[in-house]
């Protein structure tokens, strides 16, 4: 590892402090997270060190907690975060990136995680300018949610259905952003949600079409609705966030060759998939992943498509989905706060964690 070329005036410490994941278990409940005081990364050439200010807790991070296997543990966590440029490895690829830029940062891999004090990474493809006018912790969340909307809006026009997708947990802050993302595609939102509250929620924030799961015990009422708006809409393709038996529903719901795309698990394995739906009704159940969908053309295209993600999903970050919905905490009270929220089914709220 080469010595740093550049360097923020103050002393940038020998050690910091990160969370790690000692041992899994049955659920988030169950995992042993503790904080460790490790070296200060050096940044080699082409790389630099980002003394993190905050880092969001996504429900997309916490399943490999506890369902790795044990040669995992311990395991550092966190997926993206933001902070301050404080020192530079050197080279051509961080040129675009000198000491004291404000930018948000994804993991690239290795033994390191957002939920650290600092993070060194490859300037090209892990680190991105933020905006100046927006105070860079609420920046944290730049990437797995808003890029993720992005990147729905982006398959459901490859999937033929431009004009119209349905939504589950809808209520979610993905959700909340893909409603105020999807006007500008010309992309209707049929909202799936369980509590009237959340219906509340998102009519707060501009949603037209909402259907209320929970407002019945009988599941062909939500399902007759749904349906119906599907039919009105033109929807031809669906994204699950929830799977379990909503799955099943959705796929009973969409008209014939319609597409229903998974990307989240939070009830579980897919249940209750006719195979009727599939063979005769010429159906589709696919799965959709962020990087892959990044990566989807091949590399040289990586880079435009984050780039031009990040000009539609950047402007929230100052006035759409940022400071007035984080609840913070520190490293020490993470996992007892996680816990806490998932427990909770509050809505509306994103864990972060703060650093300086």
């Amino acid at each position: 590892m080469s010595q740093t070329t550049e360097q923020q005036d103050g002393e940038i410490p020998k050690e910091m402090k990160r969370l790690v994941v000692t041992s899994g278990g049955k659920s988030v409940a169950d995992c042993t997270i503790t904080v460790e005081t490790v070296p200060t990364p050096i940044p080699a050439s082409g790389e630099v060190l980002v003394k993190v200010s905050a880092a969001p807790v996504n429900p997309s991070d916490y399943g490999s907690w506890y369902r790795s296997k044990p040669e995992s543990y311990p395991m550092a966590i966190g997926k993206e975060g933001s902070g301050v440029i404080v020192a530079s490895g050197g080279g051509m690829s961080t040129f675009r990136l000198p000491v004291g830029t404000p930018v948000g940062f994804v993991i690239d891999g290795g033994n390191q995680g957002s939920y650290s004090e600092y993070v060194s990474l490859k300037a090209i493809t892990s680190v991105f300018p933020m905006p100046t006018d927006t105070p860079i912790e609420d920046c944290c969340s730049f990437f797995v949610n808003p890029y993720t909307a992005v990147g729905i809006l982006d398959t459901a026009s490859k999937e033929g259905s431009s004009k119209a997708i349905v939504h589950t947990a809808a209520a979610s802050q993905l959700g909340q952003m893909l409603i105020k993302l999807a006007p500008p595609e010309g992309i209707e939102i049929i909202n799936v949600v369980r509590r009237e509250e959340q219906a509340e929620l998102l009519r707060g924030i501009g949603a037209k079409h909402i259907v209320v799961t929970g407002s019945t015990t009988d599941e062909t009422e939500w399902k007759d609705e749904l349906k119906g708006k599907i039919k009105e809409l033109g929807a031809t393709c669906a994204f699950d966030a929830v799977a379990g038996s909503m799955t099943g529903a959705l796929m009973d719901c969409m008209p014939q060759k319609g597409t229903v795309v998974v990307y989240g698990g939070l009830s579980g394995a897919i249940e209750n998939v006719s195979p009727m739906d599939l063979i005769y009704r010429k159906k589709k159940l696919k799965g959709f992943f962020l990087t892959t969908w990044l990566f989807s053309d091949g590399p040289l295209y990586m880079l435009p498509r984050f780039l031009s993600a990040g000009k539609k999903v950047n402007p929230g970050l100052k006035d759409g989905w940022s400071s007035s919905q984080f609840t913070d905490t520190t490293m020490e009270s993470t996992h007892d706060d996680i816990v806490k929220l998932i427990g909770s089914s509050v809505t509306g709220k994103k864990l972060r964690i703060r650093f300086f």
